[in-house]
């Protein structure tokens, strides 16, 4: 089994902040992965803290996602087109990547404050950007 770690960090008034191939990395085992996942949810609260001292009016949404991948894959490209056939042969409309995840980290940071991100906006956003 494979396990996919997916992130986002973007500015809501000008978008992607990651730099490319930053925001997929595939693992052959969840140990790996969760490294990964902890490791890339800690680098983007630092990137969010760095970025809001550049630009105190800005809002940033940061987000890191675990998935268990239902088959295997070997490298991010496989990864991507493996979760558009899920969401084209799910049934479920509200959350098409169910069961796949194992776990979840989210933040909105605005001028007032940083609050939890919800799980449903990030993955709507995923859902969006692979289809």
């Amino acid at each position: 089994m494979s396990y996919v770690v997916i992130s986002s960090f973007e500015n809501v008034a000008t978008g992607d902040l990651q730099a490319q191939g930053e925001s997929i990395a595939v693992f052959p085992d969840e140990a790996a992965a969760r490294a990964h996942y902890t490791a890339r949810s800690g680098n983007l609260d630092a990137a969010a803290a760095n970025a809001r001292t550049q630009d105190a009016d800005a809002t940033l949404i940061a987000w890191t996602l675990l998935l268990r991948m239902p088959l295997e894959v070997s490298n991010a490209e496989e990864a991507l087109e493996d979760l558009e056939l899920v969401i084209e042969e799910t049934d479920s409309v509200d959350d098409p990547f169910g069961e796949l995840v194992v776990a979840y980290s989210g933040r909105r940071h605005a001028p007032g404050g940083a609050e939890d991100y919800p799980q449903a906006a990030a993955l709507r956003g995923l859902e969006a950007w692979l289809t």
